[in-house]
């Protein structure tokens, strides 16, 4: 923010003080200025200091309470008076958007307080000066040269200058020149740029709508607007792709959607860079996931009592990919190993808790489902990796290595690494025999997806693609599919447009002030010497470019030693 320098008396009109005209100059008083923008900026820092709270929360009473119940524990008795006065939503308060529509009001006052004086120093520059000037000048030179003041003229006119006889006394003739005149205005370009990005930010803030949603494909469309209404709006996802090239890096995230708002319907791809829009408001690609599994359980009669996505919301556990070869090196077993229990350790936390499960594969390749060989497994975290033991048929444990074949029996095991998969409890899953199951996500080495379920009886249960199975509960479960879902963010941003000329304003009054500015030029000719005073913005070697000037039109005398300096 520019604002003037001189200081501040107030208004008094001759019945007393004049409100208008007060609140003008304290608006454009400087030290003000200093203060609204210090405010400002203790604001932003309690903003990033003190926690806020997340977006989701806001609007949702027990969600709120609930965050608020976490900061106690840092905050204690003052948490509940820094939440009456906003500290945990700093930049939603009307007290900081109170101080950001101030600051927009400074910022305006300022402006149109400089333009006046501005228009007139463009248009009615101060073209004479007295003599003493050019001895007292920070950017001057005196020199002598043949051609007196025509000579200077036609030179500062090749030099896109324009040049003014203003007066001539005795022997003595005035010249008045400058260039790029119109350059001052580019200080309104900047302190526009200013304002917009401000108005910008409180359109965004006031009036701005921000919402993602994660909706798996081929599911009920999801609302957007927590509000019924007759602009409510409904997305669903019909395919969400994730590009993955030959090496195995992702290069693409996109979806089809489909966007509807009463009978009108928009069908579009969305990406990360390349949104939908729809309705005014713009659907960005915001995630990618596939780690969820359509799951439907019906009961004894027939009837269903779950039929939806099950989502696994990011939640996974740590298993051990193994690969069982036999003699002749055929693969009998190569995928990852899903958790059958866990062996609690003395600890109440889960540091020394053991994973256990059991390997079962074929005795030979082509062998019958009931000629398999089973060896017992567990597992527990050690750093980044797992620490796994082994203990084949004979019962004798063995440490695998991560990498190194291991010979068990006649077969030999390779542990050839961690793997996160899929993994969530479920507190309510019908037929549970607690009540309690726990659900994984896996692959076959075809790459065919499969869950399986420990706590619905004494085995765990495994649930192939589209097969029904029936363990023992009284309940039917049947996995469907794999389901990938997107993470879309919608969008509307009536201050986006304000921002980006902002910051096209921005560019320009900063390249017009840089790199154009304005050079003003006082001439003093006499047939004995020649005196040039000037002001050049920005420019702190105005003085050296006059001297060098001399030089060009034929002075012998104009350079000083350090002007020889590169």
């Amino acid at each position: 923010m520019t604002v003037r320098g001189e200081s501040f008396t107030p208004a008094m009109r001759g019945g007393g003080l004049d409100p208008l005209r007060f609140t003008w100059q304290l608006l454009c008083n400087v030290k003000f200025a200093l203060f609204l923008v210090g405010l400002a900026g203790i604001a932003g820092m309690i903003g990033v200091v003190i926690p806020q709270m997340p977006i989701p929360m806001r609007g949702n009473p027990a969600a709120q309470q609930a965050w608020l119940e976490l900061q106690r524990q840092d905050f204690g008795a003052l948490t509940n008076p820094m939440d009456r006065l906003g500290l945990f939503e700093v930049f939603y308060t009307p007290w900081f958007n109170g101080l950001w529509f101030v600051i927009i009001i400074a910022v305006t006052v300022c402006t149109v307080s400089r333009l006046r004086p501005t228009v007139r120093s463009v248009r009615q520059p101060t073209k004479d000066v007295g003599d003493r000037y050019f001895e007292t000048a920070h950017h001057r030179a005196s020199f002598t040269h043949p051609g007196g003041a025509e000579a200077v003229a036609a030179a500062l006119r090749q030099r896109r200058y324009r040049v003014e006889r203003t007066r001539t006394a005795g022997d003595a003739t005035y010249l008045f020149a400058e260039r790029f005149s119109w350059s001052q205005y580019g200080t309104f370009a900047s302190h526009l740029a200013l304002l917009l990005l401000l108005v910008g930010g409180l359109l965004t803030r006031l009036a701005g709508f921000d919402k993602t949603l994660v909706i798996a494909e081929n599911t009920p469309a999801a609302r957007v607007f927590d509000s019924p209404g007759p602009g409510q709006m409904f997305i669903s996802v019909l395919d969400s792709h994730r590009g993955i090239d030959a090496g195995g890096n992702v290069v693409d995230y996109r979806s089809i959607i489909e966007v509807r708002r009463g009978d009108e319907t928009k069908t579009c791809t969305t990406t990360v860079n390349d949104p939908c829009s729809a309705f005014g408001y713009r659907v960005h690609q915001a995630a990618f996931f596939n780690d969820l599994a359509r799951l439907r359980i019906t009961d004894a009669t027939g009837r269903t009592v779950f039929d939806d996505v099950l989502d696994f919301e990011n939640r996974t556990t740590a298993v051990p990919l193994l690969k069982v070869t036999d003699a002749a090196g055929t693969v009998l077993f190569e995928q990852d190993l899903p958790q059958m229990g866990t062996n609690t350790g003395t600890a109440t936390g889960p540091e020394d808790d053991v994973a256990i499960a059991a390997l079962a594969f074929p005795r030979a390749a082509g062998a019958s489902t009931d000629d398999i060989a089973t060896f017992g497994v567990s597992w527990r975290a050690a750093g980044d990796d797992l620490r796994v033991v082994v203990s084949g048929e004979d019962g004798a444990p063995r440490t695998l290595q991560r990498g190194s074949p291991t010979t068990v029996g006649a077969y030999t095991v390779t542990y050839e690494g961690p793997r996160a998969i899929p993994a969530v409890r479920i507190d309510d899953m019908p037929g549970a025999a607690d009540g309690t199951a726990t659900v994984q996500m896996l692959s076959t080495r075809s790459g065919e997806p499969y869950l399986f379920v420990t706590g619905l009886g004494d085995d765990a249960t495994v649930l192939t693609r589209r097969t029904p199975v029936e363990p023992g509960t009284g309940y039917t479960y049947t996995f469907a599919e794999r389901v990938e879902a997107s993470g879309v963010s919608v969008r509307r941003d009536p201050g986006d447009l304000f921002i980006w000329v902002a910051v096209a304003l921005a560019t320009i009054g900063l390249g017009i002030t840089f790199y154009v500015p304005r050079r003003r030029l006082w001439v003093k000719v006499t047939p004995a010497r020649t005196q040039m005073a000037g002001v050049a913005e920005r420019t702190t070697r105005f003085g050296r470019e006059l001297r060098q000037f001399g030089a060009a039109i034929g002075s012998r005398d104009a350079l000083l030693a350090e002007d020889l300096d590169p």
